[in-house]
């Protein structure tokens, strides 16, 4: 199909998710606003790795607003331990507290707790929480599966990779764990052989292969995200307090991730019972809920408490002590299909059109004429990452 062709189909698609009436009435249910209370939502956290101690507060909004990130701003913030140090946390107008020393720890062994006072005079404190002493990721591998997918009444058998975790307590003191992990991998842009459309929409496709000639400092980029998932684990009833192919991570088809070179970090901690009691109830309400026997989503309250007895708040303060693995993983160690991240831009040379995107991409090597590209993310790979080579990157 041509760019022309696409651009017709598209306004056709468009016109018709206008214009259609929808055969099903919503149902919008009377709602009490004075019974929506608007509560304190705490989001703190302390480690033993190097950094300030952070803490984000926030408002609950009511059920007839939209989401949004209410900062909770001019709060008295400190953190204090069980051997009379106290440390205070300064604000930003985003709602995150943060100590001035930019590199303090947290001990394992001590126990913290969170302090809050608000504009208005309202006072909050959590549990005292210990932070408990981590153990080290025993193994950090991954494995090559076969899934398969239906689709158009055919069966379809796909590679996909999954990254495993072993570990264990010699002592056999861990019966509760949390796990997160960040992300990286290098991305390159597609400068050699690259399709060029010549004409402007109104005119017949004149597309060639060309080499384009682009800026070294835009080329090679490195993307790092952090896990979004909730990763607990209990090894209550593990009779050698043992994790055997905990699963952290699951990559399939088209992932850019796998397509040069990937890493992954993972961090592993020793928790409480009750804070794991509290990510199991979140767990099971965010990634459970849809269906219509499901858990109802509910207010979830964690070990913050006003000192007035009445005020309520949400979320949860805790310290964790970390211990980290990492995991590379080369193209050629795996059969799982990939793809660029930028094999589906849209490159051309010709005069600016007002309604097409026009972002700078290099020039054709033959000839010097400047060739442009449909945003920043196919123009230049800062635009996705950083060009900045990680230390840690082999």
């Amino acid at each position: 199909m041509t760019y022309k062709e696409k651009i017709i189909n598209l306004f056709f698609v468009i016109s018709f998710i206008l214009t259609i009436e929808s055969c099903v009435e919503p149902i919008v249910p009377e709602l009490n606003n004075d019974d929506s209370e608007i509560m304190l939502v705490v989001d703190g956290k302390i480690t033993d790795e190097e950094g300030p101690f952070r803490v984000r507060l926030t408002n609950s909004v009511k059920v007839d607003v939209m989401f949004y990130l209410d900062p909770v701003l001019d709060a008295d913030v400190h953190i204090y331990d069980d051997k009379g140090n106290t440390v205070q946390l300064f604000g930003e107008k985003n709602g995150w507290y943060e100590t001035s020393d930019k590199k303090l720890k947290g001990i394992p062994g001590n126990y913290y707790t969170l302090s809050i006072t608000t504009a208005d005079g309202k006072q909050y404190e959590s549990s005292s929480v210990l932070m408990h002493e981590a153990v080290d990721i025993d193994t950090l591998y991954f494995e090559e599966v076969s899934h398969t997918r239906f689709e158009n009444n055919e069966i379809f058998e796909e590679n996909w990779l999954d990254i495993l975790l072993d570990s264990h307590d010699p002592e056999g003191k861990i019966k509760y764990w949390w796990f997160e992990f960040e992300e990286t991998w290098e991305v390159r842009m597609l400068t050699d052989n690259i399709s060029v459309q010549h004409s402007p929409p109104d005119a017949p496709d004149n597309i060639t292969k060309e080499n384009i000639a682009v800026s070294t400092d835009k080329i090679v980029c490195w993307v790092t995200k952090p896990s979004k998932s909730i990763l607990i684990a209990n090894t209550i009833s593990s009779s050698a307090d043992e994790i055997k192919r905990f699963p952290l991570r699951s990559l399939g088809p088209g992932e850019d991730k796998l397509h040069i070179r990937y890493s992954i970090l993972v961090k592993q901690s020793s928790i409480s019972p009750e804070l794991y009691d509290f990510w199991k109830l979140l767990k099971d309400v965010n990634e459970n809920s849809g269906g219509i026997y499901d858990k109802m989503p509910a207010q979830i309250y964690g070990n913050i408490s006003c000192c007035d007895g009445k005020s309520k708040a949400l979320g949860y303060f805790f310290a964790l002590s970390i211990k980290k693995k990492r995991l590379f993983i080369d193209e050629t160690e795996h059969d799982v299909e990939t793809g660029s991240a930028y094999k589906g831009c849209y490159y051309y040379d010709f005069d600016q059109v007002q309604w097409v995107p026009k972002s700078y991409f290099g020039t054709i090597l033959r000839t010097g004429i400047n060739v442009y590209c449909s945003g920043d993310m196919c123009a230049d790979c800062r635009a996705y990452g950083t060009n900045i080579k990680p230390d840690f990157w082999q």
